[in-house]
């Protein structure tokens, strides 16, 4: 089944915002070798699109929420469209993430980039 690309599509970027709080939750259990769970930030998630060189798919002046958003539904779309597993974005952030991961003040950053690592391979594979 195709799904629509549009990155700007708010069904998708819902969707998406669980997908993307799943995997990040599913991650950060593995890498504290205990159940934890978290969520994503707009700011993790706008510096991810930045490091993967996705820029271009965000309009001028686009607020910190709209390019979480876009991120969210850039997440939701790979998956649904077999270009990434849960499994394997897992993987990506935990062999990316660092043991400021659950600082109060440097997780934004140590997360961002390691979901960075993820839009990489996303942005190889939709060829965006």
């Amino acid at each position: 089944m195709r799904y629509s690309r549009d990155f700007k599509d708010k069904n998708l970027s819902k969707f998406g915002d669980s997908l993307i709080n799943f995997v990040f939750s599913l991650a950060l259990s593995e890498y504290l070798e205990y159940p934890s769970a978290g969520r994503v930030s707009n700011a993790s998630l706008t510096m991810a699109l930045e490091i993967a060189g996705l820029r271009h798919l965000i309009p001028p002046r686009t607020d910190k929420h709209k390019k979480g958003d876009i991120a969210e539904a850039i997440f939701a779309y790979a998956w649904l469209e077999n270009k990434i597993t849960i499994e394997e974005a897992a993987q990506i952030l935990k062999t990316n993430f660092t043991e400021d991961v659950t600082h109060f003040a440097r997780k934004k950053e140590i997360i961002g980039k390691a979901f960075g690592e993820v839009f990489k391979v996303i942005k190889e594979r939709l060829e965006i």
